[in-house]
């Protein structure tokens, strides 16, 4: 529930004018997250059963996808979640997409973000540059780097839904997932 706050619009600047949504320090404490506190896991998703996706999932806000198995360390958040991913060079996620819209910025090293349904389409991505993916686009992230590498992950929406994996991994999935 949101709070009232006292804003007003002067027509003069054209710009609003208003104070602070009332927090205490202690509310606004519990909203901090610390990296090295972060819940992780290296099987939060299916693909992580095959070697090319393997990766180190760390929760940081928000409730995640129907699918996730990773808990993050603030769990309330009202319109988007967040993670980071961290992988060794050519691990990543496979095809997949979202019935929201997700952004990724490269934090360390380089990272490949392909798109479509057999992932034809690509870009790279450097030391801060970000792309943002509609939802329904199926989507794949790989870091192309050398080294370990981090990627962050802004899924949006109140509820991201589920994970839906594109087909062209179906037949991969099935012979090494073991639930």
């Amino acid at each position: 529930m949101r709070q009232e706050r006292d804003i007003s619009f002067d027509d003069r600047l054209g710009a609003h004018f208003g104070k602070s949504k009332q927090i205490t320090r202690a509310e606004m404490l519990a909203k901090v997250f610390r990296f090295g506190q972060l819940p992780s896991s290296e099987n939060a998703f299916i693909d992580s059963a095959l070697p090319e996706h393997q990766r180190v999932m760390m929760g940081v806000i928000g409730a995640g996808t129907a699918e996730e198995n990773l808990s993050s360390q603030i769990s309330v958040a009202e319109n988007y979640h967040v993670d980071l991913v961290k992988a060794g060079p050519g691990k990543g996620a496979a095809l997949h997409s979202h019935d929201s819209e997700e952004t990724f910025i490269c934090l360390t090293g380089r990272w490949r973000v392909s798109w479509g349904d057999e992932g034809e389409e690509s870009v790279e991505l450097n030391y801060l540059d970000g792309i943002w993916v509609p939802a329904g686009v199926m989507r794949a992230f790989e870091n192309t780097s050398s080294d370990e590498a981090l990627l962050l992950a802004i899924l949006g929406g109140k509820t991201p839904g589920h994970v839906v994996w594109a087909e062209s991994i179906r037949e991969k999935l099935s012979k090494a997932y073991r639930p």
